[in-house]
């Protein structure tokens, strides 16, 4: 991953080309995620934040045994009580080729 606008408030920063770090507070975030698959496969991406993964909120997608693209989004609204890691993790049987990733992630004004 890489910044396209990075936050001047601090709150957002890219740690690590897989993983940004979170300040205490609500963001909204959205993502998608596309692959190619040669031949049949799954492919699985699951949130990471608050030191656990996320099932409810990943996405799913299982190609025909010819293979195909593979794609998926997600929105969530993510609570993170102290600073927080967050990272997508991928699962699949075999490794996607001409992969794309987009993340948008917005602070929210809430309290509570």
């Amino acid at each position: 991953m890489y910044e396209a606008v990075p936050d001047t408030t601090g709150n957002i920063v890219l740690s690590s080309p897989q993983t940004i770090s979170l300040a205490a507070g609500y963001y909204l975030i959205s993502y998608k995620v596309s692959g190619l698959f040669r031949s049949a496969n799954y492919m699985q991406v699951t949130p990471h934040y608050n030191s656990a993964p996320h099932l409810e909120t990943g996405i799913y997608f299982a190609t025909s045994t010819e293979g195909s693209s593979a794609c998926g989004s997600a929105f969530l609204i993510l609570y993170a009580p102290s600073p927080t890691e967050f990272s997508l993790n991928y699962s699949g049987s075999a490794d996607a080729t001409d992969g794309e990733i987009n993340i948008t992630i917005l602070k929210l004004r809430r309290t509570t």
